[in-house]
């Protein structure tokens, strides 16, 4: 009987341990979660800012194309990205007319 009593008493503290585990676990899951999200958010961020700087580059890149009183093909490489711009701008724009 003494033996029962034991083995039982071996088993609650086992499972005990293993319900203290298993919390512990739970937490550091929402942790390492919370980490996570963290991280993708400040990827998105990151990866906003970096499409944003390489369209100013671009902006830059096409303007000083322009600017400059030398390379004739670099100008009208450039005329030519701001005619394609202003064609995408009118395909929106008739777009939005035709969703009204």
């Amino acid at each position: 009987m003494n033996a029962l009593k034991n083995l039982v008493s071996d088993i609650e503290q086992k499972a005990n341990q293993l319900v203290s585990k298993l919390n512990k676990l739970e937490l550091e899951n929402r942790q390492l979660r919370s980490r996570l999200d963290q991280a993708e958010t400040m990827l998105d961020m990151q990866k906003k800012k970096t499409k944003e700087l390489e369209n100013k580059n671009s902006i830059l890149k096409v303007s000083g194309s322009l600017n400059r009183n030398g390379d004739k093909q670099e100008r009208q490489r450039a005329q030519a990205v701001i005619d394609g711009l202003i064609k995408e701008v009118d395909r929106c724009l008739m777009l939005l007319d035709n969703e009204k």
